[in-house]
């Protein structure tokens, strides 16, 4: 905003910041302050604030942390993207209780009591949080596959039940390592789980496991691309929808109470959050196969018109916080914004009913 180069000790506070977070150490002294701007003040007060929650450990009261209430918790839950998934879980479920019980009552297949595995890995492979379908259904197979080809290779040689408890212990240490990748992790628990069994008196879980996790594989890359009612890519334009209302609930506040910057800081967060999490379902839905990324054309180019918004709307916010007002300028890009905005969620299909109609007049 003000057309100066930033000097470079401005950077080199937060590369420090950065670099004793990782080590986790203290920030130790940061380079002198460039406050010949109203956003490098900014820029020098929000540095100094991280460093020193940084060192004490944190204070958790001074986060303006999101409140949840049962009115948010209801519309995520019933909202587009909570119906489209609630009824993929019930579609996996039903289909992988079916043939579940299919099977237990199959005489060349042979009855055992693990029905439920079936369908406890279908509804967990629904899990959108785990990555996009295609990769983790591949990663839940492959890791079922080499965790119980491990574990039938281990139970051969190693004294039971003695031996069968330390693979236990081993696969409870591995965990936490695991965890890194879907895959390793799967492969891991399959194992854990195995031995488990085993010990219980079950022999031959190991490949009833492997057919029953293929199975399950295949019925939840079945029920992900079958058509939805309505309108597919449904949680992705949820999670962007509420990043809209959260910039515009940010950007109304900044344009109309001019004193509240308590309340002001809350909204830039809550509007970043809603941001970030609407990016990450963008960038999952574009790695799914074409038949499901298809249904989110067009909502990369809304949310990177979004962070072009609020980014704005926090230099507007910074330049209030200094000098008491807003110039011209600031609300033309606002305004300019605002159209670029409108039009892109118009391409994309999500519509500008819900746009509130902001003061943004001189």
């Amino acid at each position: 905003w003000a057309g100066d180069a930033v000097p470079a000790r401005a950077a080199e506070g937060p590369r420090r910041l950065a670099a004793s977070v990782r080590e986790n150490t203290h920030t130790g002294p940061l380079p002198a302050p460039a406050r010949n701007a109203p956003a490098l003040r900014a820029l020098d007060d929000a540095l100094l604030h991280a460093a020193d929650a940084f060192d004490r450990g944190g204070d958790g009261r001074d986060l303006h942390a999101r409140r949840r209430t049962a009115t948010s918790v209801l519309r995520t839950a019933l909202g587009p993207g909570g119906r489209e998934y609630g009824l993929r879980v019930a579609l996996s479920f039903g289909a992988g209780a079916a043939v579940a019980q299919a099977l237990h009552h199959a005489h060349w297949y042979g009855q055992h009591t693990h029905w439920y595995w079936l369908p406890a890995t279908a509804v967990f492979l629904v899990k959108p949080d785990l990555g996009p379908l295609l990769s983790r259904v591949l990663c839940r197979a492959a890791g079922t596959v080499l965790g119980a080809v491990v574990f039938a290779g281990c139970a051969a040689v190693v004294p039971r039940p003695a031996g069968l408890i330390a693979i236990v212990a081993l696969c409870g240490a591995l965990i936490p390592v695991a965890t890194r990748h879907f895959a390793a992790q799967t492969a891991v628990v399959t194992v854990l789980v195995l031995a488990l069994v085993m010990v219980g008196g079950e022999s031959q879980a190991s490949w009833s496991r492997i057919g029953e996790t293929l199975l399950a594989c295949g019925i939840v890359l079945l029920v992900g691309h079958l058509p939805a009612p309505g309108q597919r890519g449904g949680t992705v334009r949820a999670r962007l929808t509420r990043a809209v209302e959260a910039a515009h609930a940010y950007l109304t506040h900044v344009l109309t109470s001019e004193d509240d910057r308590a309340g002001r800081w809350a909204l830039r967060r809550e509007a970043y959050r809603a941001l970030a999490e609407a990016r990450l379902a963008i960038d999952l839905a574009a790695a799914e196969l074409p038949a499901l990324a298809r249904h989110t054309k067009g909502t990369d180019e809304v949310a990177t018109t979004l962070e072009r918004l609020v980014d704005t709307t926090t230099a507007c916010a910074v330049h209030l916080d200094d000098t008491g007002r807003l110039t011209p300028r600031h609300r033309e890009r606002l305004a300019e914004l605002l159209d670029e905005l409108a039009e892109r969620r118009a391409h994309a299909g999500l519509g500008t009913e819900d746009a509130p109609v902001l003061p943004l007049a001189v």
